[in-house]
């Protein structure tokens, strides 16, 4: 017989929000490894005391925009999320009655009150010191690569500049800058000689892109809707779009993100600002509580430039780069004549440093720490893929570059956590394992001393009375550790 729900609904329901949440859920695990004890302190400078009415609790806020990376939700769905999923609300500390912040609240609070504090950069840090304490960074091998990512506007966007209305001759596109579009000639053709090239295209109704025959580059036009996005090629052959540059830098031991930026993307950015990335993370190594420093740094081709594993060297760290100029140990550089010429002498002293960088480059490459090194390179991949199909940084959701550096900044955050969280579950099932085996090998014993006092003591009452004492003590005492360790290791 086939049942059917008779239920009605109850006009008041006693429910517990906290049994609603699975034990094993990927949220207990994140909040146990989430600290933001810091964040009223950073935020104390946006807030005036004692004025206006009370606002919205940051840490509500901040728990809310973590929900939103991680399940790759916009600000309009993540509000009507929270306020339907008893798991979301239990994260961010809200009660079935309690009201959820709107859409705008977050945008507003991101975009404008909280700009002037450091409040996303010191969640990054507080998640990174909290990997480094879990032991799970090395700081010894680190991996470098920049992703292109595409910006919130659209190639209808872009404008001339002003510069360029002044001057209406045709700018070659760079191949790395802009897409290879032909170029429409201007000049009125006369009527007695047949037109050559295309025919005229047919007006195109209003609202249709007209930049079709046109050419564009980043020197002659602008985007209006984002002005610091810039068109980019990631590769020969392939179409440029408005897009900007995300860096990392990762530890690949643990592929936690030890320093990620968002840049205007050009040919060199990712070279330049692997180098600060790198100064960055020295200068402040000892406050994340990381004893180690950089000894190995590994990278795509597109680090092979000389200038750049020069600087590198200098830094005091071994680069594990395929070199542009190729493999082949080179002489150095000797001239015939002294110079007395500053300028042509630090010329050429530069010309040495970068030849005897890339001999050292060849040399390292000749021993099995380098092809160790050149497979861990794609771990840098898989936290790029990871970011843009799991967390939505494959589109930028905001416009300008500190509003996207936000962005890259915050998904890497929540990569961290997700990271930390692993770690520490992995830490506390391992725990739990050594105390079973510890109290396994108690039982053991015990039992094998009962059985070793039978075979001694002769067999009454007496001797039999104190056997079963000795074993349910034994037994109570082995199932008091093994509830002891169950709770220490739920989450």
């Amino acid at each position: 017989m086939i049942g059917q729900n008779k239920s009605q609904p109850a006009l008041f329901q006693m429910i517990d929000i906290e049994s609603l949440v699975p034990a094993d859920h990927r949220l207990r695990q994140i909040d146990a490894a989430l600290d933001l004890s810091f964040v009223r302190e950073s935020l104390a400078e946006c807030y005036t005391p004692g004025v206006g009415r009370p606002s919205v609790d940051p840490e509500l806020v901040l728990r809310m925009m973590i929900l939103g990376v991680l399940y790759n939700f916009s600000d309009r769905r993540l509000c009507e999320e929270v306020s339907m999923h008893a798991g979301f609300r239990w994260f961010c500390r809200l009660d079935f009655h309690d009201p959820v912040p709107d859409h705008s609240t977050l945008s507003r609070l991101r975009n404008e009150r909280w700009v002037g504090s450091d409040v996303f950069t010191r969640l990054f840090d507080e998640v990174l010191k909290s990997c480094v304490s879990a032991g799970i960074v090395s700081g010894r091998h680190v991996s470098v690569d920049g992703t292109q990512i595409r910006a919130n506007a659209s190639m209808r966007s872009m404008e001339r500049n002003d510069e360029a209305l002044d001057n209406e001759e045709a700018v070659d596109v760079d191949e790395r800058q802009g897409p290879d579009y032909p170029v429409e000639s201007d000049e009125a053709q006369d009527d007695d000689e047949p037109a050559e090239g295309p025919p005229t295209r047919e007006p195109q109704p209003e609202g249709v892109w007209q930049g079709h025959g046109q050419t564009y580059s980043n020197k002659t036009h602008t985007s209006r809707t984002d002005p610091d996005a810039r068109l980019y090629s990631k590769g020969k052959g392939k179409g440029a779009s408005l897009s900007y540059i995300v860096h990392d830098l990762i530890d690949t031991k643990s592929r936690v993100v030890l320093g990620r930026r968002a840049s205007i993307a050009t040919g060199t950015a990712e070279r330049d600002v692997a180098l600060e990335l790198l100064a960055e993370h020295e200068a402040r190594r000892h406050i994340l509580g990381l004893d180690q420093a950089v000894e190995v740094l590994t990278g795509d081709k597109g680090y092979g430039a000389s200038s750049f594993v020069a600087d590198v060297i200098d830094l005091g760290i071994t680069p594990h780069v395929p070199l542009l100029s190729g493999s082949e140990v080179e002489d150095l550089p000797t001239w015939q004549k002294r110079t007395f010429d500053m300028a042509r002498y630090r010329k050429r002293r530069a010309l040495r440093k970068e030849a005897e960088a890339r001999n050292k480059v060849r040399l390292a490459s000749r021993g099995h720490p380098y092809v160790v090194s050149r497979k861990l390179r794609t771990r840098s991949e898989h936290i790029f893929a990871e970011a843009k199909n799991e967390h939505g940084l494959g589109r930028a959701r905001h416009r300008s570059l500190s509003r996207v550096d936000r962005q890259s900044l915050l998904v890497a955050t929540v990569q961290n956590l997700k990271r930390l969280s692993q770690a520490l579950r992995r830490q506390a099932q391992g725990a739990a394992a050594s105390g079973l085996r510890h109290f396994d090998t108690l039982s053991h014993a015990l039992s094998r001393a009962i059985n070793g006092w039978s075979s001694k003591w002769p067999a009454n009452s007496r001797n039999e009375r104190r056997f079963r004492l000795v074993a349910a003590h034994a037994s109570k005492t082995a199932d008091r550790g093994v509830k002891t360790l169950d709770c220490s290791t739920a989450f």
